[in-house]
């Protein structure tokens, strides 16, 4: 196997989840009253790429878990537009894993200003938001120096994760978060095959509901990044509002499935896709059915997203190298992107 930093990364990431789980003293307790005081009616996130993939998942479980709408704001919206808001009941939320992206440091100052209880997550203690935002919740993820994210997003989803549970009084979730580590080592001589994928299609979906949709934007973004390759994200159910007539023999169609209410959907709502294409493949931790990409249960969906990540990276990696392409070298790409 070629040597790859960004793969070295992706391995590492049950010994960065073990080492969160001892080091975290990130103040959800704090953030957690305000919620619970009714004083937030409504969550704001900012963000872009990889951790506007973890906005999207949280936007799932403050409103499943807390009963509170939650809404991605694009950053132009305030930098560009010049927007005015009354945030005085919002939590706005920035995710930035450089901490450095202008327009996230210019949106997190003005949603203050507009009255927003603020957070930031990031992966950089010297972030010169982490001063100004009324709250800090560090990733923990170690320094990740690869272009692709991979460790500081399931970092990012344990902060988010725990910051909910913590909100809901289940402060034993750091004892679930442990054990994490070790299902994931356990399992890591079970391979994702890179060989069952066909190399020469660039296109597809990856169809996932709930939270599962919100992975899914995630494991798209990685197949564009590493890979080249245009694997658009779709709920189970939009998918079938007109995308779904793109679909045809030379097409590849992932299939992901979590265990809730959403996910579980996903192969009723799909039955039909089955007979446009032969190029389809199923992730899942349902051990009752034939999955191509089957990755082990931790018996608590936000968990399992975790561990279904972990198994992913890995894969997209060594797929990616497969392929004849440097994964540590994405066309065209840069660690932090100036916007604004």
């Amino acid at each position: 196997m070629v040597n790859s930093l960004v793969l070295d990364e992706a391995l590492s990431i049950p010994t960065i989840i073990e080492d969160f789980s001892n080091v975290d003293k990130n103040p959800y307790e704090n953030i957690a009253k305000l919620i619970n005081q009714k004083k937030i009616k409504y969550v704001v996130t900012i963000a872009r790429g990889t951790s506007d993939c973890a906005a999207l998942y949280s936007s799932y479980i403050f409103a499943k878990y807390l009963g509170l709408p939650t809404y991605s704001m694009p950053p132009s919206i305030i930098t560009l537009e010049q927007s005015k808001f009354d945030f005085s009941e919002a939590l706005v939320i920035v995710i930035s894993q450089s901490g450095k992206s202008a327009d996230l440091v210019e949106c997190e100052r003005k949603s203050r200003l507009m009255g927003a209880n603020t957070v930031i997550i990031t992966n950089n203690v010297e972030s010169p938001i982490i001063k100004e935002a009324n709250y800090f919740l560090n990733m923990f993820a170690g320094n990740e120096k690869s272009v692709a994210a991979t460790k500081t997003f399931t970092q990012t989803l344990l902060v988010l994760i725990k910051l909910v549970f913590i909100c809901l009084g289940k402060k034993n979730i750091n004892d679930d978060i442990k054990k994490l580590s070790e299902i994931i080592v356990n399992d890591s001589g079970n391979e994702w095959n890179t060989d069952i994928i066909d190399k020469s299609i660039n296109t597809g979906f990856i169809i996932g509901r709930g939270v599962g949709f919100a992975l899914s934007n995630e494991i798209s973004l990685k197949f564009k990044e590493l890979c080249q390759e245009m694997i658009e994200p779709f709920s189970s159910a939009e998918v079938m509002h007109g995308p779904k007539s793109l679909i045809q023999n030379s097409f590849k169609l992932f299939l992901l499935g979590m265990n809730d209410k959403s996910g579980l959907t996903v192969q009723n709502d799909v039955h039909e896709l089955k007979n446009y294409t032969n190029l389809i493949y199923e992730m899942s931790s349902n051990e009752n059915i034939k999955s191509d990409f089957f990755y082990p249960s931790n018996k608590i969906l936000e968990l399992d997203s975790v561990i279904l990540m972990s198994k992913f990276y890995p894969w997209i990696i060594r797929y990616t190298i497969k392929k004849g392409l440097n994964p540590d070298k994405p066309r065209y790409l840069t660690k932090v992107t100036q916007t604004f």
